[in-house]
């Protein structure tokens, strides 16, 4: 189907517009906002042990000292990735196959280092725990423009009247713009000039505080949205570096 198709097709506008606006209702939407709070901490604490184990085994690697140092980094790797897939599982509704690990089919340490070094799912493991910090980030930050606009917003009637409370859109000084449109026409120029002047709007009233609730709604809503959004793009990214696996497994 052609995207005009899809969009002049009143049933699905109906289906868009029941998922948009339905997301404030769906366990899945607070479940990727689970997700997406959790994903800053573990993230910071898998890079950080993953970053220092790697560099301290190669650095020691000549030494002999840093092969099990190496070893032990990716063995927490490995059992990090297990808890990660069944933490996307849960909370993104991800359908993630179980891996194959190459290094429990060898024998012998020369063996099962070779498995380790050219098991696919071993890598996508540690892409997979590197890459969980640029999550967390992206994550918290979201989190923290929907909550606190969405929440400043929807209470603003609870505070507007506070004593030295400035609720609205303050600017520290007018913005004032001059748009021109100048046309040549022979010998002479015709143009058209507006003058666009943004002040500030300070809400002192009731009325303009329950309008600003209902902003707080709709950045609510786009907000909730965008969550949803991203946990879909997480369940996504899950599926493509833990998914090394033939079989999808569900843990329900």
């Amino acid at each position: 189907m052609a995207l005009s198709d899809a969009l002049s097709d009143p049933p699905a506008n109906r289906r868009v517009a029941e998922a948009v606006l339905s997301a404030p209702f769906r366990i899945r939407t607070y479940a990727a906002a689970a997700y997406l709070a959790l994903s800053f901490p573990l993230g910071i604490a898998y890079f950080v042990c993953t970053a220092v184990g790697l560099s301290l085994g190669v650095s020691l690697s000549v030494l002999l000292v840093g092969v099990p140092i190496l070893a032990a980094t990716l063995g927490g790797v490995v059992l990090v990735s297990i808890g990660e897939r069944v933490l996307a599982r849960r909370l993104l509704g991800a359908d993630i196959a179980d891996p194959s690990w190459k290094v429990t089919e060898a024998s012998g340490i020369a063996d099962r280092a070779l498995a380790a070094a050219t098991d696919l799912a071993v890598w996508g493991a540690l892409l997979f725990v590197l890459s969980k910090l640029i999550i967390g980030v992206a994550g918290f930050t979201l989190l923290t423009v929907v909550l606190s606009v969405g929440a400043s917003l929807l209470a603003a009637p609870l505070y507007y009247d506070a004593p030295g409370a400035s609720v609205g859109l303050i600017l520290p000084e007018p913005i004032r713009r001059e748009l021109s449109l100048v046309v040549p026409w022979e010998q002479f120029e015709v143009g058209v000039s507006f003058i666009v002047r943004l002040t500030s709007w300070e809400v002192s009233t009731l009325p303009g505080a329950l309008l600003m609730s209902l902003f707080g709604v709709l950045a609510a809503l786009v907000g909730l949205n965008v969550v949803s959004a991203a946990g879909w793009l997480c369940a996504r990214w899950a599926e493509f570096a833990l998914g090394a696996g033939t079989s999808p497994v569900s843990d329900d």
